[in-house]
């Protein structure tokens, strides 16, 4: 037989401890804790409004996960090939996947180096699109002296058992911004 030594199971005290960390760690105003990286990924593009036809460009060498939480949302993931130094999206190449209907594009820190922020900020506010990091492979590294994982407005990360710190299982969403929090922890719990 199996024995708890505490009374909670999901979503307790240990979890709220757990995002308040986090949150200090990156310097962000919310981290909410999700079930695992991917869905992470699915309910921060639900928060952005990432809609069906929407494209959203995304590193052709990434996790499964970044292009089938695009798919979710009955978007089309457009995948654009990687540097070949830093394994990270190419900025020129970003620039000529551009189109009408892209909406976002989504990039990665390959194994906590940090990619190009500055040059895909630049294309995203040159476009009016959205920048987000998929912070999966993020942690521990460091852009600008500042730790990775939320250098967008909204970000996710997983701690899967392949990544640098693990929960077994479990991902988060970082964001400063309140209402993507809220929203976010709704989602979270049955919407």
């Amino acid at each position: 037989t199996a024995s708890f030594d505490v009374n909670w199971l999901t979503m307790g005290p240990r979890v709220a401890e757990f995002e308040e960390k986090m949150a200090v760690r990156l310097g962000v105003k919310h981290a909410v804790a999700m079930t695992n990286g991917t869905v992470a990924l699915d309910v921060a593009f639900k928060i952005l409004g990432i809609a069906p036809g929407d494209e959203v460009i995304c590193p052709a060498m990434t996790y499964i996960a970044t292009a089938s939480a695009i798919s979710y949302q009955q978007a089309v993931p457009v995948f654009v090939d990687i540097e070949r130094d830093s394994h990270n999206l190419d900025p020129a190449r970003v620039e000529e996947a551009i189109s009408p209907k892209t909406k976002a594009i989504v990039y990665i820190d390959y194994a906590g180096n940090p990619a190009d922020l500055e040059t895909l900020q630049a294309l995203a506010d040159e476009h009016n699109l959205i920048l987000f990091q998929d912070a999966a492979q993020s942690l521990v590294g460091v852009y600008h002296d500042r730790e990775l994982g939320a250098q967008t407005e909204i970000s996710s990360m997983s701690f899967h058992m392949a990544k640098v710190m693990s929960s077994v299982e479990g991902g988060m969403i970082f964001t400063h911004n309140d209402a993507f929090a809220q929203e976010a922890r709704i989602r979270r719990n049955q919407g």
